[in-house]
């Protein structure tokens, strides 16, 4: 583990809020990699209350990476609270525990516009993103049943 998700650690358990980038792919159209030109950065503060659905939590995974996904169901199992977390741009969901979220974003940072968890078009960004689900998620799997024909067809044909 590098030093910054590190020091993110230390900050949100401290209790003061962190500024910081955003990698990978799976939060895309939201959110951008920070190896992009137009990079996103998120405003993260230590969770004061239970995480709802549609919140953004970073969570510190049982294997050491840290994510930051959308939860989209929460289950409350022998006392515990557990979040299922996915990624927009990601067919496949994570359950985490409660007490490996270490923060919840609360504003997004991308091409000089400042866009807070508050604001009625984000909730219904939202909103949308959420109930369209079924069909993105048909969309993405029909995409990668083309996309492993098609190298078959061109491993075929060589």
């Amino acid at each position: 583990m590098n030093k910054e998700p590190t020091r993110i650690q230390e900050e949100l358990k401290e209790g003061h809020s962190v500024l910081t980038f955003t990698s990978g792919a799976s939060m895309e159209p939201l959110l951008h990699d920070k190896k992009k030109k137009n990079a996103t950065h998120v405003l993260i503060m230590p969770v004061a209350e239970e995480c709802k659905v549609g919140d953004m939590p970073l969570v510190l995974m049982k294997d050491g990476r840290y994510i930051l996904h959308r939860i989209v169901c929460i289950k409350k199992r022998d006392g515990k609270i557990f979040y299922q977390t996915r990624g927009d741009n990601c067919i496949g969901s994570e359950y985490v525990s409660q007490e490996h979220v270490l923060g919840v974003v609360k504003e997004i940072y991308y091409k000089n516009k400042t866009v807070k968890v508050t604001d009625e078009q984000y909730k219904r960004y939202v909103r949308i993103w959420m109930k369209t689900y079924p069909i993105r998620k048909l969309w993405m799997r029909g995409r990668m049943i083309i996309s492993h024909a098609l190298r078959l067809l061109k491993n075929i044909y060589k």
